[in-house]
């Protein structure tokens, strides 16, 4: 192997993590981050060390196939994006699967020097924050992204960008001001908070549930367009589901986007049905209880 197929190959986690912000699918960034690093081999007689490092040349390769991937679908979006709330217990959840869905990213799934194990512990890679980042600009993003994720200096930005120094941190100046805008802080959100509310859910025990969350809560389930906003439709939704699916269910802890969750499965041992983890991911956003 020699010495710019391994630098290259190193290449791929922050290269992967970069395109996730940038399309909000993680399967859609591993595609483009493998397409770039092709793509920079195929082209590695152009590269010249001397106007800048591989990563800089890399990051502006997937920049661009990112760039032509968003012209397909240029923001994913959550049910809350598309309609507004509804979720009435007892009727059909017909998922939508022409939606392209914004899509979670395990935690640690691109993370593998320690910067980038620091980066995902970030507050600019909260869920949350992809999410909102779905709503600017392919420009703002990538400022964003370089700048507050991933490190990069604002020249280092612009080279990616392809755009002046000037013009890159006008554009990050816009995203930041827009994630604040439009991203709630929450409160710390301890582990022990998510076990109490897993126990819950395998007990089936809607008043445990109700001691949980916020009387703001959203509740949403992509595919399923809709969902709900308030502690009352997502209980009445919980104890439907429990008479529904029954009272016997297990979850398994996870991580995404640098936040403790768990899997949600119908039933235990060996006859469990996955509920969550392939037909719908579960989005509870608390913003005032103890959630």
């Amino acid at each position: 192997m020699t010495g710019f197929e391994a630098e290259l190959g190193g290449l791929r986690r922050p290269l992967t993590a970069f395109c996730y912000q940038l399309l909000g699918s993680p399967f859609e960034a591993e595609d483009a981050a493998q397409d770039a690093l092709e793509r920079a081999w195929r082209a590695r007689d152009s590269y010249d060390p001397a106007r800048g490092a591989l990563a800089t040349w890399c990051y502006r390769i997937a920049r661009n196939v990112c760039l032509d991937r968003l012209r397909e679908a240029p923001r994913r979006p959550l049910p809350r994006d598309l309609c507004e709330p509804g979720l009435e217990v007892g009727t059909p959840l017909v998922p939508a699967f022409d939606v392209p869905w914004l899509l979670p990213a395990p935690t640690g799934w691109a993370a593998e020097s320690e910067v980038e194990r620091a980066a995902e512990r970030r507050e600019e890679v909260r869920f949350a924050v992809t999410a909102m980042l779905q709503s600017l600009s392919p420009l703002q993003r990538g400022a964003f992204v370089l700048r507050e994720v991933m490190g990069l200096s604002a020249a280092e930005t612009a080279a990616v960008l392809e755009v002046s120094v000037a013009s890159a941190n006008s554009a990050l100046q816009r995203a930041r001001a827009a994630v604040t805008e439009g991203v709630q802080r929450p409160h710390p959100l301890a582990p022990a908070a998510v076990e109490r509310y897993a126990r819950a859910i395998e007990r089936a025990d809607v008043p445990a549930l109700a001691s949980l969350v916020a009387d703001d809560v959203v509740f949403e389930m992509p595919p399923v367009l809709q969902w709900s906003i308030g502690a009352a439709p997502y209980l009445a939704f919980m104890e439907h589901l429990f008479a529904w699916r029954g009272t016997e269910w297990t979850t398994t802890p996870v991580s995404a986007g640098g936040r403790p969750g768990f899997l949600l499965y119908r039933g235990v041992g060996e006859a469990r049905d996955d509920f969550a983890a392939s037909r719908s991911y579960l989005l509870m956003t608390p913003t005032r209880a103890s959630l």
